[in-house]
């Protein structure tokens, strides 16, 4: 089974990705209106990973957005693969607003460790990535174990302009100013003038020491995938159609 579940993943251009139980992470869920999506018996959250440390990001920040929406189709047509492999259950894909708790699930699921920044650090990409999950009521084999920690050298801590991180609390994801910068509230503007911080504060991954010898992602199958929105790339080298709006229609709409 747990072959199948690599080969449909890797099929669709996924190949970070591991499995954690979702009882680990059940008490951390996130109270927003996807979490009643989720599959009524869950079982297992597989996590993955995509690494977003490209030459075209770093001159252009706003390519996030698009690498999310790809990212986004490629999770909705493996979870539909997935479907139609184990058509007993149930496959439910989430990335942005999503009721897990990303991080560290991934983290349990053996793909990274847990920063101080609140982030998730891999071994190639460092904290260069964002994340998406699949939730299932399969019961499919942990590929993780102990959860683990960054080595806490307080760099992230000591240069956060709003004081979202601490020792002694954690994260605070309230006080985050990349976070709350891109909500649509009146209180954006009093934390964006807090020091020299703007929208899209960066600073816990630019001091990182995990960060300083981060891979490109430019090669990985992810982005190359990106960079042609019109198709993906499969396993064995041939295309397979991806659907969506693809590339020509995407360009119509830069504002979404």
């Amino acid at each position: 089974m747990t072959g199948l579940l690599g080969l449909i993943m890797n099929a669709n251009n996924l190949f970070d990705f591991g499995v954690c139980s979702f009882h680990d992470i059940e008490e951390d869920l996130t109270n927003c209106r996807n979490k009643s999506k989720l599959p009524s018996h869950a079982e297992s959250v597989i996590s993955v990973v995509f690494p977003c440390k490209t030459a075209e990001l770093e001159q252009n920040p706003n390519e996030i957005f698009r690498l999310r929406r790809i990212a986004s189709q490629m999770l909705q047509m493996t979870s539909d693969a997935l479907r139609k492999a184990f058509d007993e259950y149930e496959f439910v894909w989430f990335l942005d607003n999503s009721p897990i708790p990303e991080v560290k699930a991934a983290a349990q699921s053996g793909l990274g460790i847990i920063g101080d920044s609140g982030l998730l650090i891999t071994p190639d990409y460092g904290s260069f990535c964002f994340m998406g999950s699949i939730v299932t009521d399969l019961q499919i084999p942990e590929t993780g174990g102990k959860t683990e920690y960054c080595e806490h050298c307080k760099k992230c801590i000591n240069l956060c302009p709003a004081h979202a991180l601490s020792e002694e609390t954690g994260f605070d994801k309230a006080s985050c100013v990349k976070y709350v910068s891109s909500l649509k509230t009146p209180g954006n503007t009093f934390l964006l003038r807090q020091g020299t911080a703007v929208k899209g504060c960066n600073l816990c991954r630019e001091v990182c020491p995990y960060n300083q010898n981060a891979k490109s992602a430019d090669n990985h199958p992810f982005i190359k995938a990106a960079n042609h929105p019109e198709f993906m790339f499969t396993s064995d080298g041939g295309y397979k159609p991806m659907g969506g709006l693809g590339q020509e229609k995407f360009k119509q709409f830069p504002g979404e």
